[in-house]
């Protein structure tokens, strides 16, 4: 994944398991900015097998290429903002399926990977 902050504040990228963006969100709004997990990221809750992976807190204009292997069991993931107050309007889903296709024909109203969405999004990724 490659992202960019296009937006006028900081902003991370976290991914999540399924059905946990608003608590790991939550656990690290009360962290200070200066309080970096061993990665040396802000904002991402240490030692929870949860958080599959993260970018670093991303300053106005900067970006991070985000690699990772995408998780072994198909599943609607979740990504994150995890800078305080964002985290309940600033996430979307990470569909991982082996058949991206067959995904999109039993979920017609799922959004496009081509259009995203700065608070909101789905993206579907194959196998």
């Amino acid at each position: 994944l490659i992202v960019e902050n296009a937006d006028v504040m900081p902003h991370n990228l976290v991914v999540v398991e399924p059905g946990s963006h608003v608590e790991l969100s939550t656990v690290v709004q009360t962290k200070r900015p200066d309080q970096l997990d061993k990665k040396g990221r802000a904002y991402v809750p240490e030692k929870d097998a949860r958080v599959l992976d993260a970018t670093r807190l991303l300053e106005p204009g900067q970006k991070e290429n985000l690699k990772m292997k995408a998780p072994s069991k198909e599943g609607e993931y979740e990504f994150v903002c995890t800078f305080p107050g964002h985290g309940m309007l600033m996430w979307g889903k990470l569909i991982v399926t082996k058949d991206v296709e067959a995904y999109l024909l039993a979920h017609p109203d799922a959004p496009k990977a081509e259009l995203p969405s700065a608070t909101h999004g789905q993206v579907a990724v194959g196998k």
